[in-house]
């Protein structure tokens, strides 16, 4: 089932990773912190090639743990068929964020430059290995710059730019 709405649905929010109960409570895996989707109301599902859309009835974390209800899945067994789908929300139903704060998809193209000017090359990816890290493209080797405020103290989203300290072999 489909609804023709999932360009909307652009950010990913993270998948069902199980069920806990009998009432239709799902355990989630984030792909980012719940302080920045604690406030969703709505999502898009996509299993496979099944994909819906549902109210969120409750989310909240106990302990370590995620938890989701949603409108209309009132027993375990609406929600075990879930299981290992990935869940969208809108960017907008998100929490504004703080100054030094970036959605990852948008440092992604931005050009990046030493502190003193020098071109390195383009940011081609993000690597998530414990710590994220900026993967830089030049036109002849590829760098991993650790995502730290220290070493990447300036990020201009506007100017799709960004600066690195040059560190002794940072850069090689």
């Amino acid at each position: 089932m489909s609804s023709g709405n999932e360009q909307q649905y652009t950010f990913k929010v993270g998948t069902i990773a199980g069920v806990k109960g009998l009432k239709g409570e799902m355990r989630l895996k984030l792909d980012s912190d719940f302080d920045m989707v604690e406030t969703i109301h709505s999502v898009h599902l996509k299993n496979g090639a099944t994909t819906r859309e549902a109210d969120v009835k409750s989310l909240n974390q106990e302990g370590r743990s995620v938890l989701m209800r949603l409108e209309g899945y009132k027993s375990r067994e609406d929600t075990e068929p879930l299981i290992g789908a990935e869940i969208y929300t809108q960017k907008s139903q998100l929490r504004e964020l703080e100054e030094d704060e970036w959605w990852f998809g948008d440092l992604v193209g931005l050009t990046a430059y030493t502190t003193d000017g020098e071109r390195i090359g383009v940011v081609s990816a993000i690597v998530d290995s414990g710590n994220y890290l900026l993967e830089i493209k030049s036109e002849d080797k590829t760098f991993l710059v650790p995502f730290v405020k220290d070493l990447v103290p300036t990020v201009d989203i506007k100017a799709k730019r960004l600066e690195i300290k040059a560190l002794p072999g940072l850069l090689q």
